[in-house]
């Protein structure tokens, strides 16, 4: 052996030091071995937690679309929208899950053509004083079209304020609102409906107020403030739905609601017209009430005269037709038996004439050695003669 061997392999020290090494690895990889272990463990519980993340519940009120990549996936049915329920999909970052809240129904006010108000206004409700004429930079109003009238030209056009509330939806095509209409995407943390609501106000908007400038100007502002209001909206939302269809927006407009006034400039002179407009209208009222009573009055004799000549005319034309079937009947006998058929026509007259006759004088023809003689019933039954007198008068 050399000087640098420390021991023999037969030494006993040597021994001790090797069994300390085999001991040290035994227990360096029994820790490798649990910790590699529980390792393994760990990444499946990550990876099923992961591929759990991918559960997503959509409320009755929502349609979903999923997005892998950023673009939308196709559904088993061929469509681009998941219904309410449980669902699965890929988690983040393939897939990304858009809720859209297309069933609920969204409310947005329209103040742009109202007039000016300060806060404190707002808040109190109480007006102030107004300006002697109309500031285009902060009273806002819309031009209605003239009354059309003599002295009045057509061109003309008057001011009016109001405002406009909007009932809207997006259960119309809610894919085609994701796909057509720009929202921006949500903050961490945030819910797609809140950028929903805000984002899709100036754009709804823009689009209703062109709309709504397009149709007042076919309207005058009695029709706007008081006579015409249900056609007004009418026509208005038909437009503004229109031009949200142009575009594939996806938005229903359920309902809209108008506030319309005068400026308050000529609040006197719009009072006055009111009451003028309104004393108008009672007295064609009443002019018409007269003119349908004086008709009555007129036309009531009228009417039972040509009511009684048409009853007449009936009676008339179903009496000859009775005569003329009856005669059509007996034309066969009268042809074979004219001298019979004519005597028993008169022997019919004869009888119906006796019988509606309320006296009757009977006189016998003459004899043979015998004079004629008249036989009058005197002292006659009174109560018979009453009786025939009611079965007259049915």
């Amino acid at each position: 052996m050399g000087k640098n061997c420390c021991c023999s392999i037969s030494s006993p020290n040597c021994d001790d030091k090797f069994d300390d090494l085999d001991a040290g690895s035994k227990s360096l990889s029994d820790a490798l071995r649990v910790s590699f272990s529980i390792l393994k463990i760990i990444m499946v519980v990550l990876v099923v937690l992961y591929f759990a993340s991918g559960i997503y519940t959509v409320e009755q009120n929502e349609r979903a679309i999923v997005l892998w990549f950023g673009k939308a996936v196709t559904q088993a049915d061929g469509g681009k929208l998941i219904g309410p329920g449980l669902h699965w999909t890929l988690p983040y970052p393939v897939a990304e899950i858009v809720k859209i809240p297309a069933i609920s129904t969204k409310k947005i006010s329209l103040d742009d053509f109202w007039y000016y108000q300060t806060e404190k206004e707002k808040l109190t409700g109480k007006l102030g004083r107004p300006n002697r004429t109309l500031n285009p930079i902060k009273d806002g109003y819309c031009l209605t079209r003239g009354e059309e009238g003599e002295g009045v030209a057509q061109n003309d056009y008057n001011i009016v304020h109001c405002k406009w509330d909007i009932d809207y939806n997006i259960s119309l095509d809610p894919y085609a609102f994701f796909k057509n209409v720009y929202i921006g995407n949500p903050k961490p943390g945030e819910l797609y409906s809140k950028v929903v609501d805000r984002e899709i106000k100036p754009f709804l908007a823009a689009v209703a107020q062109d709309a709504i400038v397009t149709t007042m100007a076919k309207f005058t502002i009695d029709e706007v403030i008081i006579s015409d209001k249900a056609r007004l909206i009418s026509e208005t939302k038909k437009l503004l739905q229109s031009k949200l269809d142009d575009m594939d927006s996806g938005i229903l407009v359920e309902n809209m609601q108008i506030q319309a006034t005068w400026p308050r400039q000529v609040d006197d002179a719009f009072q006055q017209s009111i009451i003028a407009s309104q004393q108008k209208e009672t007295m064609i009222t009443d002019a018409r009430g007269y003119r349908d009573k004086v008709l009555n009055e007129v036309q009531g004799p009228a009417q039972q005269l040509i009511a009684d000549a048409k009853a007449y005319r009936t009676e008339v034309a179903e009496s000859a037709k009775a005569s003329a079937n009856y005669l059509a009947s007996i034309l066969p006998e009268f042809r074979l038996h004219p001298k019979l058929v004519v005597q028993k026509i008169y022997q019919d007259a004869i009888e119906e004439v006796l019988d509606n006759a309320q006296e009757k004088i009977i006189v016998q023809p003459a004899s043979q050695g015998k004079k004629r003689e008249f036989r009058v019933l005197i002292n006659r039954d009174p109560a018979a003669r009453k009786q025939q007198k009611k079965q007259e008068n049915k």
